[in-house]
């Protein structure tokens, strides 16, 4: 389904995702409870202290055994379960059903705790060495069987870390990845924009697994993956979904968001989800969520592959307990020489914004102009506000119907969600008044249900400059309807956010017309940089309209 065009293209929030992403379950529907023993911690290297962050608290390094199972599968592979983006491995089988359906169809499974279950999201370098010397004890306590590892979300982007950078291939067979942001996720973009630094270092947003989910830092990552010869010597399978779930739930701010990036399952979209050299299994109707559950595995369990790895693997098998692993845990991206990436042409009908919120009521402005058949607002805040209402042009105030809840994307990891809506709205300037309880923060991205006639098409390129340096190029070209808009009106601000930095580094007004094209330099471009462009105009007839888009390069 086509959640685009039944529903208007939402707004994000979150990912993070990413593998993104992930949901920590209560224990009230365990695996014990459906049958089957919940799996066994098994004593190994566990000496690694996880950093402070989110609110998990387990061991990283810790891993698990999934209970015998009756009716062993002759020849069948042990299953090793990776989780994605501040999740724990109780992801697989707490309040999920995946755990209990691979040990009911004959599998050995086991499970790992990541550096995200010890209190902060770790990047697939970290995560991937920590995975590999994990993958070698696993390997060795099943007297050598080969293992397949499924993944989810961001745990398919550590699987390949693990086993190509790390070396620790010879001891995999097959690779499942569920909705794996193998090129990243614009939900990571959106936690480093200008306006989503307030919340985000409020929840902890902008932790490492985040930042190297970017689609920049993603670009460098599968240069540098998939130019080795050891990115492919394992068979990859892939699987992605395009549900987001009913409007304003969980899923819903992601799907929105990612919606101008294609279909998406309101973490990671299908385009992302597809692997250089990896085959897709299926693309189907399930969210982030559902998509890690028993649901799927009668549609992947055919690709789990047999106890045994190919002839040319096993002569590569170390006979020692540990994996040799590289002495330069994270490489240094160096950019390429003339490497140019053209983008999907963005959506214009989001607008972005965020910043503090005072304790007691606080007011944000949203410029609606006319022809807008509806407006769609979703404000994350790290705590739930005691009161949501409207102001109309005239000075009315207007209840709001707020449908609330957790954002589960992983990103903005359990943000409170507030979801409002407007009907053929007044144009003019409405404000959102939003009651604090205590100091907070607040991103709100608002979809405008509306055809305004900006079409834009944005390209990044790395240019050899003088002197063998090399800089950063963002392309803007623009196109818009001049029945419209009032091309004297329009503006572009680009805000430049280097690295992690919270400060905006450049702040770059233009003037805009059709037919224009805009050119952002940057010297470094080692470096990971992230634009929020900001359009400002009126219609014809004189009303204020505000857009954003949000691009890492």
């Amino acid at each position: 389904m086509n959640k685009k065009k039944v529903f208007g293209s939402f707004l994000l929030a979150f990912l993070w995702a990413v593998g993104f992403l992930v949901i920590h379950f209560s224990e009230d529907a365990s695996a014990a409870k459906a049958g089957v023993k919940p799996p066994e911690a098994v004593n190994g290297d566990v000496s690694i202290a996880g950093k402070v962050g989110n609110d998990n608290d387990e061991t990283p390094g810790e891993w698990y055994i999934g209970e015998q199972p009756t009716n062993p599968k002759e020849n069948a592979p042990v299953l090793l379960f990776v989780q994605g983006l501040n999740s724990t491995a109780q992801v697989w089988w707490e309040d999920n059903d995946m755990y209990q359906t691979a040990v009911n169809a004959g599998y050995q499974t086991a499970f790992l705790q990541l550096y995200d279950a010890g209190g902060a999201s770790a990047d697939m370098w970290d995560n991937g060495q920590l995975l590999a010397e994990k993958i070698v004890e696993i390997y060795n306590y099943f007297d050598q069987t080969p293992l397949t590892i499924v993944a989810h979300s961001k745990g398919g982007v550590d699987t390949q870390t693990a086993l190509a950078y790390y070396d620790a291939w010879p001891y995999v067979n097959r690779v499942i990845t569920l909705s794996s942001p193998h090129h990243g996720s614009e939900l990571a973009d959106l936690a480093y924009s200008s306006w989503a630094g307030w919340l985000a270092d409020l929840l902890g947003g902008q932790g490492e697994g985040t930042y190297s989910l970017q689609t920049a830092y993603m670009q460098d990552f599968r240069a540098t993956i998939d130019a080795m010869p050891e990115a492919y010597y394992n068979d990859y399978y892939t699987m992605a979904g395009t549900d987001w779930g009913s409007m304003f739930s969980s899923l819903w701010m992601g799907g929105v968001y990612l919606s101008q990036y294609g279909d998406n399952d309101g973490a990671v979209t299908v385009a992302s989800s597809r692997l250089p050299g990896g085959e897709e299994i299926a693309v189907g109707d399930w969210n982030h969520t559902m998509i890690r559950t028993g649901e799927t595995f009668p549609v992947f369990e055919p690709y789990l592959g047999v106890n045994h790895l190919a002839q040319a693997r096993i002569s590569e098998v170390k006979s020692s307990n540990s994996v040799d692993v590289l002495t330069s845990k994270k490489p240094v991206f160096t950019p390429g020489s003339e490497k140019e990436v053209m983008e999907t042409n963005p959506d214009t009908d989001l607008w972005i914004h965020g910043g503090e919120l005072d304790s007691g009521e606080n007011g944000i402005q949203v410029a609606v102009e006319d022809e807008v058949k509806e407006l769609r607002v979703n404000l994350l805040t790290s705590k739930k506000p005691r009161n949501i209402y409207w102001v109309d042009p005239s000075g009315k105030q207007i209840a709001a119907e707020v449908e609330t809840g957790a954002d589960h994307t992983g990103i903005f990891h359990e943000a409170a969600y507030q979801g409002v809506q407007l009907k053929n709205p007044q144009p003019g300037e409405w404000t959102l008044r939003v009651d604090a309880e205590g100091k907070d923060a607040y991103l709100l991205v608002a979809e405008y249900v509306t055809d305004l006639g900006i079409d834009l098409n944005m390209k990044r390129t790395v240019q050899q400059a003088e002197q063998g340096l090399k800089q950063k190029q963002l392309e803007t070209r623009i196109n818009i309807n001049d029945r419209k808009i009032d091309q004297q009106s329009l503006t572009f601000t680009y805000k430049i956010n280097k690295e992690s930095s919270p400060s905006v580094v450049k702040s770059l007004p233009q003037q805009a017309k059709s037919g224009l094209n805009h050119l952002i330099t940057l010297e470094e471009a080692e470096h990971i940089y992230n634009v929020t462009v900001e359009i400002e105009g009126k219609t014809k007839d004189g009303y204020l309209f505000k857009r954003t888009i949000v691009k890492s390069f």
